[in-house]
């Protein structure tokens, strides 16, 4: 009697741990796990604080995952939070040079207003990357010492009683697309402990983003689990952006530096902004002069390599 009683207690046990929690809780992070514990709310910003777009790992992790590019995820979170703008550098791209190849040969209607010097520059690259992912942590077949209590097949119902826990650790490194320096690299980490019933299973599922993103993200334990990750560590990224260590929203191509331009043929710099003035340097084709964003006309004031500045005429240079 005292051992049914104990079996009894074990599966009630067992029982509760199945019901515990919402999935936003099951997904998340525990109070004593790292920064971002829980899983919070998506940030809304009310205006964007830049441009990004997203440059793919080499190494392809998803795949071992049969998941698809992480890159839906990151453009959902961008999308629905209005925190980042975001540029298509892949699809998109490539069907807008399709559009200009249409336009330069004539076949579209006129007015369409497709060609060059319209593509939106990114201010940042989100490279996103995986630290850590385990589908099997610490499993434990829970049921296994309820089902020895028991007889017949409640002892076997209880004995396929199993746990499974599935953790991961991403990263999301924010890079200016100018300077290629590395800003700042944000994390996010989730897990979910799924009490199955043998072949079955019990627990919500995160849906959501997931449900969106599709590509498996929706439909595995590993891949629920790395969209709250990714959800966390996206989080990060915002409160970095906004915060005071952050560039500002805007600032990235002014913060770059100057854009070097190729002198195209021979040429002169002189003094001032005329051809008549006194001569500084000659220029050979292929060689580098630095802008200073002073003009006169068709005259721009530039800089060379070796720090000499005077004029030249913007007709003999171009960006590299």
């Amino acid at each position: 009697m005292r051992r049914f009683a104990l079996a009894s207690a074990m599966l009630g046990m067992v029982a509760g741990l199945a019901a515990a929690g919402p999935a936003s809780a099951q997904y998340g992070m525990d109070k004593g796990q790292p920064k971002n514990a829980l899983t919070p709310e998506l940030p809304h910003c009310d205006h964007a604080l830049g441009t990004a777009a997203v440059k793919e790992p080499e190494n392809r992790w998803w795949l071992s995952y049969n998941l698809s590019s992480p890159e839906t995820l990151l453009k959902l979170f961008a999308s629905r939070s209005g925190c980042l703008r975001m540029v298509d550098r892949a699809g998109g791209l490539e069907m807008h040079n399709q559009e200009e190849g249409l336009a330069q040969s004539g076949e579209l209607r006129r007015g369409s207003n497709v060609g060059r010097g319209q593509v939106a520059s990114a201010d940042y690259f989100l490279v996103p990357d995986i630290a850590n992912s385990n589908t099997d942590s610490g499993g434990n077949n829970i049921g296994a010492a309820a089902g020895s209590f028991l007889p017949g097949g409640w002892g076997a119902l209880a004995g396929s009683v199993k746990t499974k826990r599935s953790e991961a650790q991403v990263l999301i490194t924010l890079t200016d697309a100018r300077t290629t320096e590395q800003l700042y690299v944000a994390e996010g980490a989730a897990k979910k402990t799924d009490i199955s019933f043998g072949a079955g299973g019990a627990g919500g599922g995160w849906s959501g983003f997931a449900a969106l993103a599709g590509g498996g993200y929706s439909n595995t334990d590993i891949g629920k689990v790395i969209t709250a990750a990714y959800f966390n560590a996206f989080i990060d990224l915002v409160h970095y952006m906004q915060s005071n260590a952050a560039p500002e929203p805007g600032s990235a191509s002014e913060n770059a530096g100057i854009q070097a331009y190729s002198v195209k043929e021979p040429i002169t710099m002189r003094d001032q902004p005329s051809p008549r003035a006194k001569p500084v340097r000659t220029f050979a084709p292929g060689d580098l002069v630095y802008p200073t964003g002073h003009r006169d006309g068709v005259w721009w004031e530039v800089d060379d390599e070796n720090g000499n500045r005077g004029w030249v005429s913007s007709a003999a240079i171009s960006p590299r």
